[in-house]
C-alpha cells in the first residue's frame, strides 16, 4: 500500500515526518509529451524492459533517490516507457536496446543521451545538462521590462531552509550567509547550512519557486504562496496563496504536482518570495 501524508507548516511549530507520493515520472508517453508542448519543456524517455537486468539495477538503485526524483521534476518532461508494452514508441525513436535514454528539445530531433546502466551520480549529471539545455529552448514569451532594477528577492522571509526541510524548525537565517538559486536569495543560519543547500538546492527549495501551485495549474499564474500556508508534500515544500488554495491541494495533491511548471523570477507577481 502506498501511503500518502501532508504535513502543515506551522510558524510555532512544524511537524517532521516522511512523504511518499511521486517519484518524478509523468504516468504516461501521452501526458509528459503534453507537459513538454506546453511548457516548453525538453521531453526525456527512459527506454527499459522488465527483462533488461540492468534497468532493474537502476529502477532499484538510481531511480529510487530523492536526489534523482526531485531532479525529474527540475525542468524537464520525463516518462519511462517500457519497450514490451510501448513498442510503438520503441521503433519511432529507435530505442533497439535498453536501458536508454532519448531526450526531444522544442522544436529539435530526438537525441539519444544515454546506452546502458548509470550510477546515480551520473544519472543526476545527465538530467541537469537536459535541464540546462533546456532552457536554451525555451520558447520566448512575452515579459515586462522593469524601468529599475529588480530588487532582490528573499526566500522564506529570511528563514533558514535547511533547518526548515531537514528539521522542520523555523530558524531565522544570518544575513551575512546568504546563497541563491535560481534568482532567489536565502538566508541560512549557519554555515554548514550553507554549504548543505549548496549541494543539493532543488531539495532545500519551495517548489515552483514558491509559487502557489493551485494557482499555477488552475491560472496558469505565477503567484507567490505565503509561508503561513505551507505543506511538505513528498518531502518538498509547496506554499500557497491562501487556507482556501492549501486545503484544495490537500484533496488531490498528484493533480497539482505531477505537472512541471518552468517559473521564472521574472514572472513572480510580488516583490518578495513569503
Amino acid at each position: 500500500m502506498l501511503i500518502r501524508s501532508i504535513l502543515p507548516v506551522c510558524l510555532a511549530l512544524a511537524s517532521v515526518g516522511t512523504v511518499t507520493a511521486s517519484d518524478g515520472w509523468f504516468a504516461s508517453y501521452e501526458e509528459a509529451k503534453a507537459a513538454a508542448d506546453s511548457q516548453g519543456l525538453p521531453l526525456l524517455l527512459h527506454f527499459h524492459a522488465s527483462y533488461c537486468g540492468p534497468c532493474r539495477q537502476m529502477k532499484a538503485q538510481v531511480f529510487s533517490q530523492s536526489q534523482v526524483q526531485q531532479q525529474l521534476g527540475e525542468g524537464i518532461a520525463a516518462v519511462e516507457v517500457d519497450v514490451v508494452e510501448r513498442s510503438d514508441l520503441a521503433q519511432q525513436y529507435g530505442a533497439s536496446t535498453v536501458p536508454r535514454d532519448i531526450v526531444v528539445y522544442p522544436g529539435q530531433a530526438p537525441q539519444t543521451l544515454n546506452v546502458g546502466f548509470k550510477s546515480t551520480l551520473a544519472y543526476l549529471s545527465l538530467l541537469q545538462n537536459v535541464a540546462s539545455t533546456g532552457r536554451k529552448f525555451s520558447r520566448p514569451e512575452a515579459v515586462v521590462k522593469m524601468s529599475t532594477p529588480q530588487e532582490q528577492i528573499l526566500g522564506l522571509e529570511g528563514f533558514c531552509p535547511v533547518r526548515l526541510v531537514r528539521d522542520r524548525e523555523w530558524i531565522s537565517g544570518r544575513r551575512e550567509l546568504t546563497a541563491e538559486h535560481r534568482g532567489i536569495t536565502y538566508h541560512f543560519s549557519g554555515e554548514a547550512e550553507r554549504e548543505a543547500f549548496l549541494k543539493d538546492p532543488p531539495h532545500f527549495s519551495p517548489r515552483n519557486l514558491g509559487c502557489d501551485p493551485v494557482v499555477l495549474f488552475n491560472e496558469q499564474k505565477a503567484t507567490i504562496g505565503q509561508i503561513a500556508y505551507g505543506v511538505f508534500f513528498d518531502d518538498q515544500l509547496f506554499l500557497f496563496d491562501s487556507a482556501e488554495n492549501r486545503s484544495e491541494f490537500k484533496t488531490n495533491p498528484l493533480k497539482y504536482t505531477r505537472v512541471r511548471h518552468a517559473v521564472r523570477v521574472d514572472e513572480l507577481t510580488q516583490k518578495s518570495l513569503n
